[in-house]
């Protein structure tokens, strides 16, 4: 039974998203962007370490994800497995920002509330900011998410939680 748990976010408002449930902060490693989550989960094989790399579903995956085979889809969270490994992964459906933006509408949250904008492209940019980890109006937006039970949070929530416990 693996002893250890690593977990590679693409970018920074995913790896906050992720750090949101993720009580143990020591086991987030973010990663910059699609590519290197899938050299993370290449080059760290042990089967003492679970891995799981969270990436958004961008047309472009590298051959190396490419392989791996869907356990559960729901609420725009895909949750995936490489068979014969330690090796799991969550695509964000489609990007963080449709992921939000459809989750915000899902429970009635207005996006300029907490000043960002529902165009995909500049919340695209806006999220991409390394600021965005400690952005106070984010950490709220994601709060107020998961406190209406937005369901692509609560779907991301289980699957991290059980993840996590098992």
């Amino acid at each position: 039974m693996p002893d250890r748990i690593r977990l590679y976010p693409e970018c920074h408002a995913d790896t906050t998203l992720i750090s949101y449930f993720v009580a143990e902060r020591q086991i987030i490693e973010h990663a910059a962007g699609i590519n290197e989550v899938s050299k993370s989960l290449q080059t760290v094989r042990s089967d003492a370490t679970i891995l799981l790399g969270i990436v958004d579903n961008d047309k472009h995956k590298p051959r190396y994800l490419r392989a791996f085979e869907p356990i559960e889809e729901l609420n725009k969270v895909c949750f995936l497995h490489k068979s014969d490994s330690n090796q799991y992964l969550i695509i964000i459906d489609k990007a963080i920002e449709t992921f939000l933006l459809w989750n915000a509408a899902q429970v009635n949250l207005t996006m300029a509330d907490y000043g960002f904008t529902t165009d995909v492209r500049q919340l695209g940019a806006q999220l991409k900011r390394l600021a965005i980890e400690t952005d106070p109006n984010y950490l709220r937006l994601l709060a107020d998410l998961h406190a209406r039970q937005a369901p692509g949070f609560l779907t991301l929530e289980r699957i991290l939680n059980e993840f996590i416990t098992t």
